[in-house]
């Protein structure tokens, strides 16, 4: 059976890669990142998604991340200190 990378490693990959907010096609992220089409579509498809990436159907399909956010691996730490935070705000 063939290695797979794990999704949110897949993820932090092709952000890393286009995290410069230039556009990048998907053959381009697939040369510097050395995953595989799947995994590169898989990756852009929840970038888009939630709103990490944009994407133009110009040329070849290009994307870019959204460079005034946080990253997809930096999200679930924001999201925890909200909650966090309105717990506190409950209890005062």
């Amino acid at each position: 059976m063939a290695y797979q990378v794990p999704r949110a490693d897949v993820i932090d990959r092709v952000w890393l890669v286009a995290a410069d907010g230039r556009w990048h096609t998907r053959r381009g992220l697939a040369q510097q990142t050395q995953l595989d089409g799947e995994e590169i579509m898989a990756a852009l498809r929840f970038l888009l998604k939630y709103g990490f990436a944009e994407s133009s159907t110009a040329v070849e399909g290009r994307f870019r991340t959204i460079t005034d956010g946080p990253s997809p691996s930096e999200t679930p730490n924001i999201l925890q200190a909200v909650d966090e935070k309105a717990d506190l705000a409950q209890i005062a």
